[in-house]
């Protein structure tokens, strides 16, 4: 069997550490503040705090938007 390893939210999410350098504040209210006023997507953690994930601003592509781009992007090559 395949061992699959779990990845933890520090893997996939922004650290403290990184969202205080990415919003200029340590403080939760006023990074959700600038979250909401840049459009960066964001997710709230049971603790209240943002949670920004690595490939929000990386901007890595998701297999579902990728897939809906090919299909939008399809053309018949049928001659009518």
């Amino acid at each position: 069997m395949a061992r699959f390893s779990q990845k933890t939210a520090t893997d996939v999410c922004l650290s403290r550490e990184e969202m205080r350098s990415l919003c200029g504040t340590p403080y939760r209210e006023k990074q959700l503040e600038f979250l909401i006023l840049n459009g960066i997507a964001h997710y709230k953690g049971l603790d209240g705090r943002p949670r920004v994930l690595w490939a929000t601003l990386e901007g890595a592509p998701d297999a579902s938007v990728a897939q809906a781009r090919a299909v939008a992007e399809w053309k018949p090559n049928k001659v009518a």
